[in-house]
């Protein structure tokens, strides 16, 4: 009898800690939805925008490099349609944008620049479901100036010390990086790749 108290404190405890758990993903999950629907519909307008004010003389000027970017530091889009996934692009890979969105790394090239242009996100959001990736996939991005459509060329698991990945690139090239194993419980100690070549370059880098 004195070991069943124990336990059942034990038991409560452990059913309270799921439930505090439980209810911190609902609340991270249902903010992440709501930016991401307000987000969108911020985009949208602001391409429909951008598709009557400007638009010769984006496509004619290298300051098309930087793109147009949201308050919350959103610019663009991901989609991959095979695969199903779709989600926001913001400016930097901090904890909490990554919460909200896939992350363009500061210090790569922006989409559709001439360089490497790289993303990373959480594979078990955003990005849950690219180790299904396969080659010639088609990946877009959508910015507030233009519409990038990259193919995949390769996806690989990679040691997470394998930077090089993110190198400069002689051709316009877009890099996706996650954790894995996909299905990993706790942290992940590898990383999935994957790398796309730009198809259908703008105006202003086809001159």
């Amino acid at each position: 009898m004195r070991h069943r108290v124990p336990l059942r404190w034990l038991e409560r405890i452990l059913l309270v800690v799921g439930l505090l758990f439980l209810g911190l993903w609902f609340k991270n999950d249902t903010e992440a939805r709501a930016f991401s629907s307000a987000e969108l519909k911020k985009l949208e307008a602001g391409r429909l925008e951008a598709q009557f004010v400007g638009a010769p003389a984006r496509r004619s000027s290298k300051k098309a490099w930087l793109p147009a970017t949201l308050q919350s530091g959103v610019f663009g889009r991901i989609e991959i349609p095979r695969l199903g996934i779709s989600a926001l692009i913001a400016e930097g890979t901090q904890p909490d944008r990554l919460m909200r969105a896939v992350g363009h790394i500061v210090t790569s090239a922006f989409p559709g620049q001439p360089g490497n242009c790289a993303l990373a996100g959480h594979r078990d959001s955003f990005l849950h479901g690219l180790g299904g990736v396969r080659e010639n996939d088609v990946i877009r991005i959508d910015t507030l100036q233009d519409t990038y459509t990259y193919e995949v060329e390769w996806g690989a698991v990679v040691a997470p010390n394998r930077v090089d990945v993110l190198d400069l690139t002689e051709e316009p090239s877009l890099t996706l990086v996650t954790c894995y194993p996909f299905h990993a419980i706790g942290p992940a100690p590898d990383r999935f790749v994957v790398r796309a070549r730009l198809v259908q370059p703008t105006a202003w880098i086809a001159q």
